[in-house]
């Protein structure tokens, strides 16, 4: 399984996060900072599964404010259908 560190504290804003993600698993650019996109991108990943682990992830949640949630649930819900597993740190 890959593996994807997400550091909170290296990460200023959502665009970045999004980079690190569309890394992570090959998706097409440009990734936009847009969690429907990145769902639907994530729903037809077909690679291998990613271990995706976010530390400082408390510091995330403040500096990006409702979209760390949005991002979050994304993650779960890709998690949820087997694309990934999500730690949160």
């Amino acid at each position: 399984m890959k593996k994807c560190v997400i550091d909170g504290s290296r990460l200023a804003d959502a665009a970045a996060i999004y980079r690190v993600l569309g890394d992570a698993f090959r998706l097409a650019p440009p990734i936009e900072s847009n969690p429907d996109a990145l769902g639907n991108a994530l729903g037809r990943y077909n690679g291998e599964p990613v271990a995706v682990v976010w530390r400082n992830a408390a510091q995330s949640a403040q500096v990006l404010g409702p979209q760390f949630a949005d991002l979050v649930d994304v993650l779960e819900r890709a998690a949820a259908a087997g694309v990934l597993t999500l730690e949160l740190g």
